[in-house]
């Protein structure tokens, strides 16, 4: 038995249902919305609640930002892609909201307002201050439960993924459920050979990661992009000036301590490359690890390339995150497409992270992945086993229920 609900746990037909999705998404300054993967994500969850009163929370952007906006352009995506109108209340707990609230007929689905239009939203508090909040107390006797299929936000604990939690039956919805039984492979290691390879320029996560799946029985990490500078320079590795000064430009000199430790407490787990591509004045130049140039390290080279394609293809399980060079140049990502299709042919095959992603939809591979996770910072902090407030708010939520 899971210890969080899912939605097959509760009834829902004809109940009025309060649904914190995540929809946000790239906008151009018109408003127009440029990526719909985040609206797509949830469908599953929201056919499955064609004959509910559904209550969709979200958020766009933060204030500040230029695509701070309202969730009217969300509705209208909303409504194109469920082929059924899907009505924008631009008003979060205030007498309008309530009102469209109580009116709604089963089948029927409405979108608040941008849920950080309200301040407190954004406030980082336990569950059961949020359920004290004006936002909870207004609405929550409107409705019958809540779900939370936002997995990309709910490693924060903000009042709309668990304030609610507090208060009503709570359950996981079908992506959430997705997302935690995909990532689970690889975070349990039940299945080997488990295979993560972590890459991209975020060290500090990668490293957290590697930390914690090799503690629970990974069999190996492959380091890619940023990720393999650090580990090399933490095997004494001279990288050459122009990345020694990069690394530090990041503020990851400190990781590189960390790094070694790692080597050291799991030898031969943790696979460095043995040839990387430079950038020298715009050319793709390969070289060995053991004579790296002054340039900019940019990929992983060929032999690197066949090596951790052979480890990814034999894999039970295959977790991805992050690039293994700079994609954005035509020359450099070649590492990149070769790993992420060899990984497709792993038993499991998991992909996350925005440049991951992208990469992925840009060659074409979303289909032949078993699973390609749209949370981002959540998905690593997820594999990091750090506790991620939105899930652990429906654990808290199920304990309550089964004792009922």
């Amino acid at each position: 038995m899971k210890d969080y609900l899912t939605m097959d746990d509760l009834i829902l037909e004809d109940k009025r249902v309060l649904v914190r999705v995540d929809i946000n998404s790239p906008m151009d300054p018109t408003g127009r919305i440029l990526d719909d993967k985040r609206f797509r994500s949830h469908l599953e969850t929201l056919k499955a609640l064609d004959n509910s009163k559904v209550v969709l929370m979200a958020h766009q952007s933060r204030p500040g930002k230029k695509d701070f906006s309202t969730m009217e352009p969300h509705a209208r995506q909303l409504s194109r892609l469920l082929r059924k109108d899907v009505t924008y209340v631009d008003d979060i707990f205030g007498s309008t909201a309530r009102n469209a609230i109580r009116s709604l007929e089963s089948g029927e689905m409405l979108l608040l307002e941008n849920t950080r239009f309200y301040a407190e939203e954004s406030l980082s508090r336990s569950p059961a201050d949020h359920a004290k909040s004006h936002m909870v107390q207004k609405l929550a006797p409107l409705f019958d439960a809540f779900i939370n299929d936002a997995f990309a936000v709910s490693h924060r604990s903000h009042l709309s993924v668990v304030g609610f939690t507090e208060v009503l039956p709570s359950a996981a919805g079908i992506l959430m459920d997705k997302e935690i039984q995909a990532l689970d492979k690889g975070l349990k290691a039940s299945e080997h050979p488990c295979v993560f390879a972590l890459g991209g320029a975020k060290v500090d996560d990668s490293i957290k990661v590697a930390q914690n799946v090799l503690r629970r029985g990974a069999d190996s990490v492959l380091a890619l992009g940023l990720v393999s500078v650090v580990f090399l320079m933490a095997a004494g590795v001279n990288v050459g000036e122009t990345n020694r000064r990069f690394v530090e430009s990041q503020g990851y000199m400190d990781q590189v301590e960390i790094a070694q430790k790692i080597l050291n407490e799991h030898p031969g787990k943790v696979i460095l490359p043995r040839d990387i591509a430079v950038d020298k004045d715009g050319e793709r130049l390969e070289v060995s690890v053991d004579s790296i140039p002054d340039y900019p390290i940019s990929d992983i080279g060929l032999e690197t390339i066949v090596e951790f394609s052979k480890i990814l293809r034999s894999a039970r399980v295959a977790v991805l995150n992050g690039p293994a060079g700079i994609t954005e140049k035509e020359r450099f990502i070649l590492g990149t497409a070769e790993i992420l299709k060899a990984a497709t042919d792993a038993g499991y095959s998991i992909a996350g992270g925005g440049h991951t992603v992208a990469a992925i939809e840009k060659l074409g591979l979303e289909s032949r992945f078993s699973h390609v996770s749209m949370g981002g910072g959540a998905s690593i902090t997820y594999l990091s086993g750090e506790p991620m407030p939105g899930i652990e708010a429906l654990k808290s939520a199920a304990a309550r229920y089964r004792k009922l």
